[in-house]
């Protein structure tokens, strides 16, 4: 359900999305009318208690003869009639019946942006243009009704205050939920003042007389929007009020008919007010708000909309002419910039290439240049994009008559999976019959730019091209609006130290979720997994290894960081009534921290059982070893040890989470091998496969 929402504002916001921008900013404009109109009012207020008939009493006096007058929604009184100095159309005073000067000219910029908002200048087709647009606007509304159900988790917690972390997106979300209302208001007036506008007009509803009518002498002039006087004797004197229009004999003065004004038209009035603000002043200020909200909405909506068209290069099936595609696999993002930095410089030289994620991998045909551009998740494993690619390769690539071919790995050599999906997959392609490497595996290391240009000058060199890479487009941004967080508890054991940060309770993270901070003068986050302890505190348990690690630990209480929270929806603690397994080790144990429960054993492997009491008081009953005291034991040994709980875990349906090192992880995973194996369980890839054993490890 949230992708239709998600398709049907997205198509409403390119459609129409001009039109609105446009109707948002002239009715920005337009909201100001009612306001200037009002402060240029002439006539005055009349008393609440004055009549029709004393005010007819007191035009006489300034009048010879009165053919009609009216009365607007701001108080104007305008008489066509020939007064004693004057004739002709004439502004009097509602209190006085004098004839005064007229209402100040208003600037032309009103009617100029009265026509552009209802007709674009085009009369009739730009008309009808702008109905649908606010057809389009209604179809945004109810959209974006869906999207915030969806985002909050359900009606509930859609009042539920939103993070704003990003103003494109966030602060859209939250000013379309404020403005929500008066948004619907506006759309569906506008379709309705649209649709009036083109439907044939039904006659007024002729009434006898009803008792209690109001007699000529009894109407208040307040209530009065038009009376025409009659020119001949046997026309009736006509008496316009709100909802009504009377028809008085000339001599007697008494009621001959009623014409009750049709709901239709009284419903056009409704929706003109509610669409123009026309008389008002509180609602023409929450239109002009709104207004002004929907032109913020529209521009960060044109961005959003900009940004998935930048991005839908990397999702839709290539294009027969084009020679050359790039497949990227990416977990943080990092990768795409290479990418498309990639795929700017082939641009420059007017060659055809087309950009996708690994996962759109496309059935190819003919002769083709692939360019695989990948990173390594964890101990080898694929980016989340990219984890069914290998078993796609044969079949997508089995038309081809020939595919020449080149893998670049992204990774870091910190660690010891450097680049070893990217081999992985090299390993997969090299021996399918139709593909032939044209330049050599390479790999860039920590996101160098001098690696990947060097791999760039190896392609230019096979390829015969002559690309070249700006610089500026490979360099890492910051993200924006980044969240404070408030150090206040530390504590410290050798190279290992423990933080207990205070964040907003705005901020809904769960154990387990990503920390992004960045280093001082860098703008290549770092990420740190937490433990969610409350509604506005976090543990994170780090270790001091570089640049970020050394920023942090040199932070005192009380000291604050910028930080933002990636979501890991990958390694949150199951929800189900199942036992969990959690195995740790070092500063792994940090995201364990907050997700323990009754369910829950917790396994932990250290040096020194000094190392363990950094962090003894967040933890429940744990199981403990150590490689540095006089047991000399590892987690995966703790396993062993404890088999039967193990195999009982696995057997009732269980889930294994680990986290920590590489070198614990892949020790864990072959104990657990040899376990599975032995008591004829799941093995560990169909464990994997199952969502059983989850592992988030560095």
């Amino acid at each position: 359900m949230n992708k239709f929402w998600r398709s049907v504002h997205f198509f409403s916001t390119v459609v129409a999305g001009l039109f609105i921008f446009l109707a948002s900013f002239t009715g920005c404009i337009l909201a100001v009318e009612p306001w200037v109109l009002r402060q240029n009012a002439v006539s005055g207020q009349p008393k609440p208690d004055l009549t029709l008939a004393d005010f007819q009493k007191k035009l006489s006096e300034s009048f010879l003869e009165v053919f009609s007058f009216e009365q607007d929604a701001y108080g104007n009184i305008k008489v066509e009639g020939i007064g004693n100095e004057k004739e002709g159309t004439l502004f009097v005073n509602a209190q006085t019946g004098q004839a005064i000067n007229t209402p100040t000219s208003l600037s032309p910029v009103f009617d100029l942006s009265r026509d552009l908002h209802r007709s674009l200048f085009l009369k009739t087709p730009g008309r009808i243009l702008m109905g649908l647009a606010s057809l389009a606007l209604v179809f945004l509304a109810i959209s974006g009704i869906g999207l915030h159900l969806k985002r909050a988790g359900g009606l509930k917690a859609v009042l539920k205050k939103i993070n704003v972390l990003e103003i494109k997106r966030d602060g859209h979300a939250q000013l379309s939920r404020l403005l929500l209302i008066p948004i619907l208001i506006i759309a569906a007036s506008g379709v309705y003042l649209s649709a009036v506008r083109f439907a044939p007009a039904l006659p007024n509803t002729p009434t006898a007389p009803t008792v209690g009518s109001v007699p000529l002498n009894k109407i208040l002039l307040k209530d009065v929007k038009k009376v025409s006087y009659p020119v001949v004797d046997d026309e009736p004197l006509v008496v316009e009020l709100l909802e009504e229009t009377l028809f008085f004999d000339k001599k007697s003065g008494k009621l001959t008919k009623t014409e009750q004004l049709p709901l239709s038209e009284r419903l056009r009035v409704l929706n003109f007010v509610l669409h123009t603000g026309e008389g008002t002043r509180g609602w023409a200020g929450v239109l002009l708000l709104t207004t002004l909200g929907m032109v913020f909405l529209s521009f960060t909506g044109f961005q959003m909309v900009a940004q998935k068209w930048r991005l839908k290069k990397h999702q839709v099936m290539p294009t027969d002419d084009a020679e050359i595609i790039v497949l990227v696999g990416s977990e943080t993002g990092h990768t795409w910039r290479f990418a498309d930095a990639l795929e700017d410089a082939f641009a420059e030289k007017k060659i055809k290439v087309n950009t996708l994620g690994m996962e759109n991998i496309p059935k190819i045909s003919g002769h083709k240049t692939v360019f695989f551009l990948t990173s390594t998740y964890g101990d080898g494993d694929a980016p989340e994009n990219a984890k069914g690619v290998i078993k796609q390769l044969k079949a997508q690539f089995s038309n081809a008559q020939s595919v020449q071919f080149s893998v670049l790995g992204f990774g870091s050599t910190r660690y010891p999976g450097y680049c070893s999906f990217a081999e992985t997959l090299l390993n997969q392609v090299v021996v399918l019959k139709n593909a032939k490497e044209c330049v050599p595996y390479m790999t860039v290391d920590n996101q160098s730019a001098l690696h990947f240009i060097d791999w760039v000058r190896a392609v230019n060199k096979s390829k015969k091209y002559d690309l070249t890479i700006d610089l500026k487009k490979l360099k890492p941004v910051r993200k924006k609006g980044l969240e404070t967080f408030k150090i206040i508890e530390k504590k410290e054991q050798g190279d290992t130290f423990l933080l207990r940060v205070l964040h907003s309770d705005k901020l809904k993270i769960q154990s387990g979720a990503l920390l992004g901070v960045y280093p001082p003068d860098e703008n290549v986050e770092r990420y740190y997994s937490v433990a969610s302890i409350s509604a506005t505190e976090l543990v994170l348990v780090i270790k001091r290894t570089g640049v970020c690690s050394h920023f942090l630990g040199n932070l005192a209480e009380g000291s604050g960081f910028e930080a933002f929270v990636k979501p890991n929806p990958t390694f949150y603690c199951p929800v189900d009534d199942k036992p969990v397994l959690m195995i740790a080790n070092g500063t792994g144990i940090a995201p364990f921290l907050g997700m323990q429960s009754s369910k829950s054993v917790l396994y932990w492997g250290g040096r020194h059982w000094t190392d363990f009491e950094l962090f003894s008081n967040y933890c429940n009953t744990p199981n403990v070893v150590f490689s540095r005291e006089k047991e000399l034991v590892y987690v995966q040994d703790l396993l062993l040890k404890r088999e039967v709980e193990v195999v009982n875990l696995l057997s009732s349906g269980g889930t294994v989470m680990i986290c920590g090192s590489l070198t614990m992880l892949s020790g864990v995973m072959e104990v657990l091998g040899k376990i599975t194996a032995s008591h004829q369980l799941p093995s560990v890839d169909e464990l994997k496969k199952q969502g059983r054993i989850l592992a988030d490890c560095y």
